[in-house]
C-alpha cells in the first residue's frame, strides 16, 4: 500500500511538471487546413520544437522563430505528420535521424536556414513530395543531392533557389520531378547532365540566375536539349548569339540516361494507374459479384427447401380415423 502511494505521488509530481512546461510554452492556433489538423505556430519565439500540441496533428507551421536545433527526439511524437513549414529559423543543425519515421510527410520547408548541413536520409522519406531548401548559405545542397543517389522519395517540387551554389547538383534518375527552382544562383558550370535524369521536369524557374561558365556554349547546348524534350522557350539566358556556337550531337550517356528515366516514369505511371483506378474499380466488381454470388445461392436454397408437414398438424390428422371407428 505504501508504494502504490508513493507511485502515485510521482505519476502526479511528474503530471504537474508537463504541464507546467505546456503553461509556459507558446501557444498556436489550432485549425484545419484542407481537411487536415493544422497548428499555426508561427512568429510565436519558440526557441525550441514545441511539445504540448496534440500528437495526431497533421501540419504544424513553425516559421519565423528561434529554432537552431532539431533532433529525432522532437519530432518523436509526432508521427502523423503531413507537412512541416520551418523556414527563417536560422537552423544551425539538424541531426541526421531527425526526420526518419515521418513515413506521411509529403511537405518540408527549411528554408533561410544559416549554415545547416541538409541530412540525406531527408531524400529517402517515402511520401515527401516537396522540398524548399531556398536561402541555404553555405550549405551542402550540391553534395548531399549527388552523394545520396538514387534518390528514393517521390520528389515533384524541389527549390534551391537563391542558395549560393556555383553548380546544379547531378541528382541522377528522378523521373518524379516535376518543378525545378534555381533561381537566384551565379552558375560557374551548367550542362546537359544536370538535366538528363529528370525526363519528367516540366517548370524549370532561372530567374536572376547569373553565369559565368568556362563553356558559355554549354548553356546554349543545355537550352537546346531541353527544348527538345518539350520546353517552348529558353531557361537559361545565355547572352550569346546561337550562330556562335556549333550544334554538336549530346553524349551517348545523357540519351542513355534520360531513356532510364523514361522507363522508370512509365512505371511509375502504370502503378499509379492500378492503384488509383484499377484496383478501386477490381474492388467494386468483387463486391458486385459477391452479391449476386449470394443472391442466387440464398434462392436457390429457398426453391430447395422440402415441403413436408408440421408434426403437429400430422399427428391431429392420424387421429381423427381412430376416433371415427371409436364412435362407430
Amino acid at each position: 500500500m505504501r508504494s502504490f502511494v508513493v507511485l502515485v505521488a510521482l505519476i502526479s509530481i511528474l503530471e504537474t511538471g508537463n504541464s507546467t512546461d505546456c503553461k509556459n510554452e507558446p501557444r498556436c492556433q489550432i485549425s484545419r487546413v484542407y481537411g487536415m489538423r493544422a497548428a499555426d505556430c508561427s512568429d510565436r519565439k519558440f526557441k525550441y520544437f514545441p511539445q504540448c500540441i496534440r500528437s495526431d496533428i497533421e501540419v504544424i507551421d513553425l516559421a519565423m522563430n528561434r529554432i537552431r536545433k532539431l533532433r529525432f527526439a522532437d519530432l518523436e511524437r509526432y508521427r502523423n505528420l503531413k507537412a512541416l513549414y520551418l523556414q527563417d529559423n536560422a537552423l544551425a543543425k539538424l541531426e541526421e535521424d531527425t526526420f526518419d519515421g515521418l513515413d506521411d510527410l509529403t511537405g518540408l520547408d527549411i528554408s533561410g536556414a544559416s549554415h545547416v548541413k541538409i541530412p540525406p536520409n531527408i531524400f529517402r522519406l517515402p511520401s515527401l513530395q516537396t522540398l524548399y531548401l531556398s536561402q541555404q548559405m553555405n550549405s551542402n545542397i550540391v553534395e548531399v543531392l549527388e552523394t545520396t543517389k538514387p534518390i528514393t522519395c517521390p520528389l515533384v517540387h524541389l527549390d534551391i533557389s537563391y542558395s549560393e551554389i556555383e553548380r546544379l547538383p547531378e541528382m541522377g534518375l528522378l523521373p518524379t520531378l516535376v518543378k525545378y527552382n534555381v533561381s537566384g544562383n551565379n552558375l560557374f558550370e551548367l550542362g546537359v547532365k544536370h538535366f538528363s535524369g529528370l525526363c519528367g521536369l516540366r517548370h524549370l524557374i532561372t530567374e536572376n540566375v547569373s553565369l559565368s561558365l568556362t563553356k558559355p556554349c554549354e548553356c546554349w547546348n543545355t537550352n537546346r536539349w531541353l527544348i527538345s524534350k518539350g520546353f517552348k522557350d529558353p531557361p537559361f539566358d545565355c547572352q550569346l548569339k546561337d550562330n556562335l556556337c556549333e550544334e554538336v550531337p549530346f553524349n551517348s550517356s545523357d540519351k542513355e540516361n534520360y531513356e532510364k528515366c523514361s522507363i522508370l516514369l512509365g512505371e511509375i505511371a502504370r502503378r499509379s494507374l492500378l492503384k488509383k483506378v484499377l484496383l478501386p474499380l477490381a474492388t467494386v466488381m468483387l463486391v458486385i459479384l459477391l452479391c449476386i454470388f449470394c443472391y442466387f445461392r440464398r434462392r436457390r436454397r429457398y426453391l430447395e427447401q422440402p415441403s413436408y408437414r408440421i408434426p403437429a398438424e400430422e399427428e391431429s390428422m392420424n387421429s381423427l380415423p381412430l376416433k371415427k371407428i371409436e364412435n362407430s
